[in-house]
């Protein structure tokens, strides 16, 4: 168990929100991140908070990166507001949390975001903690005994089915390519006949190693528009000049990869003759890989993600974080859920535009939409910012 120690030596390392004014309606200027402009009732904010967490084994971070996401939210919002809660992290993995005493005043904050889905609430006792004053920040669906307590669910799949939706088309006829990490094209399939009462034309799994461009010859039958001309050259004993044909069945690329292999992806589509192919993306979360100011080689590509993980203007507190990771995100948004729900007045009617998308309150369930953005010249426009 780990106390907080607020020492003034922290506040150099934090300022207080200042967003740049946008000067672009539709690319990297735009405002992605913004917090509401209200006033907090500051005495109905906690007093005191437990900040449940997984540590990773395997790292030698004192904290993972939700953990510290959320200090960052902690400490901007204390210089501005002079809040200071006491707060107390409880690492489930280093300690019998079940033996663990806490404050039963205290606001919970329980961070459940472990890849695994083998946690269970009696595993960690977490039904001792999950109270009303709680807000539970997983990945994954759990349940509890206690259903008055706030939830906060990150999914991928949220996205990747939001983006299936976004395509919003009958008469597509498309491909799908994973990787050995999501594993999910067959998923992805499932979804879109029930979207669209239509079957997937094709599916590939990209192999560590695999020459896209060869993928992109057979998937699209390249080396048999190839062998036509040649076997028509030797019967007419002279060379032709001839456009490749590519197959007339397939119109969309839907990627579930990671922006590298996207990287790599895109271009060879392109070398390979198939002008008109619409491709979408869904990052496969594994690498914490961003967007860059102006990604060239995912030009006209569709693609889903945190507004953290792209090229666009941030708060002052956030300029100096070098290594963009989504939990990051996630942590800070789950600390500014805490100061609005419990700080504001009149909950349905804020929009929070957040580092892992535009967040909205209703009863005791938060709903967050991330960004769908398509690249374009370089830059992005946003497809779906409101």
């Amino acid at each position: 168990m780990k106390n907080l120690f607020i020492g003034i030596t922290f506040l150099i390392l934090f300022s207080c929100s200042s967003n740049p004014k946008s000067t672009n309606a539709i690319n990297l200027e735009e405002i992605l991140i913004e917090n509401p402009k209200i006033n907090y009732r500051l005495n109905s904010l906690p007093k005191d908070i437990n900040v449940f967490y997984i540590s990773n084994p395997e790292t030698n971070k004192t904290y993972p990166d939700e953990v510290k996401g959320l200090l960052t939210n902690y400490y901007a919002f204390l210089k501005e507001n002079n809040y200071s809660p006491n707060i107390k992290f409880i690492d489930l993995n280093n300690q019998d949390s079940c033996s663990t005493r806490v404050n039963k005043e205290a606001y919970n904050i329980i961070f459940l975001l472990n890849n695994s889905l083998e946690i269970k609430s009696d595993e960690y006792c977490l039904d001792k903690f999950v109270n009303k004053e709680s807000i539970v920040v997983s990945n994954f669906v759990q349940e509890y005994k206690n259903k008055n307590f706030r939830r906060f669910f990150i999914d991928r799949n949220e996205d990747r089915s939001e983006l299936i939706e976004f395509m919003n088309s009958n008469n597509r006829n498309i491909m799908i390519i994973d990787n050995k990490v999501t594993n999910d094209k067959y998923e992805i399939g499932k979804i879109w006949k029930e979207q669209y009462d239509k079957e997937v034309a094709e599916y590939k799994t990209l192999n560590k190693g695999e020459s896209t461009q060869d993928i992109f010859a057979n998937l699209l039958l390249l080396d048999q528009s190839t062998k036509r001309k040649r076997k028509l050259s030797r019967i007419i004993s002279k060379e032709l000049n001839h456009n490749l044909r590519t197959r007339k069945d397939l119109d969309s690329l839907f990627l579930s990869v990671n922006t590298q292999e996207a990287r790599s992806i895109k271009p060879a589509l392109d070398y390979s003759y198939f002008e008109g192919m619409e491709v979408f993306l869904i990052n496969d979360w594994s690498e914490e890989v961003r967007f860059l100011k102006t990604d060239k080689d995912l030009e006209e590509v569709i693609s889903i993600d945190f507004p953290f993980m792209l090229p666009t203007p941030l708060p002052e507190e956030l300029k100096f974080i070098r290594n963009k990771t989504r939990n990051f995100a996630i942590g800070y948004d789950a600390f500014q859920i805490v100061l609005l729900t419990k700080g504001s007045r009149n909950l349905d009617n804020i929009e929070y535009r957040g580092l892992t998308g535009n967040i909205t309150f209703k009863d005791r369930t938060t709903y967050r939409r991330s960004i769908i953005f398509k690249i374009k010249n370089g830059n992005y426009k946003y497809l779906n910012k409101n």
